[in-house]
């Protein structure tokens, strides 16, 4: 049941989502001396949702690499743990996130004290396309996120 709240949850903030433009963005990732490590060419997907962590539900960006995006995230990671990967767009810094561990999978999750709208913001700059997260105060789609957070939150 809760995976089910969870996935419907993740699913209407989705959708709540207004498409402005498509821009092409470009999107780096460097090392901390920053060293290249891999470009926007490498990024499948990127998505924010919230997943539950420690017991406790949070507003993570999940991203799924290329086959040769995986293998250079896969490298990446295995030199920088313990160290930030850092994420440019168009220049500007937009993410630090530290390496835990070695990713081999080619699916990362960044976590770090997201609101929707800043989670929304980072995987949008990773997929290279610009939304606007708008929220409605008593809008049909809050109201229905509030009601499907309260019911995660009871089972």
């Amino acid at each position: 049941m809760k995976r089910f709240v969870a996935l419907a949850l993740t699913l209407m903030m989705t959708m709540s989502l207004m498409t402005l433009a498509a821009s092409a963005k470009p999107l780096v990732f460097t090392d901390e001396a920053g060293h290249v490590l891999m470009t926007d060419e490498h990024v499948a997907q990127a998505n924010a949702i919230i997943m539950p962590i420690g017991g406790v539900n949070e507003v993570v960006v999940t991203v799924r690499f290329t086959e040769e995006g995986r293998r250079l995230f896969a490298q990446a990671t295995r030199d920088n743990i313990g160290r930030p990967i850092r994420i440019y767009v168009n220049g500007e810094l937009v993410s630090s996130p530290i390496v835990n561990s070695v990713i081999t999978d080619g699916e990362a999750v960044i976590t770090g004290n997201f609101t929707t709208q800043t989670a929304h913001e980072l995987a949008n700059a990773l997929n290279g396309t610009a939304y606007v997260y708008e929220p409605q105060a008593d809008g049909f789609m809050n109201r229905m996120i509030r009601f499907l957070r309260r019911l995660l939150m009871a089972t």
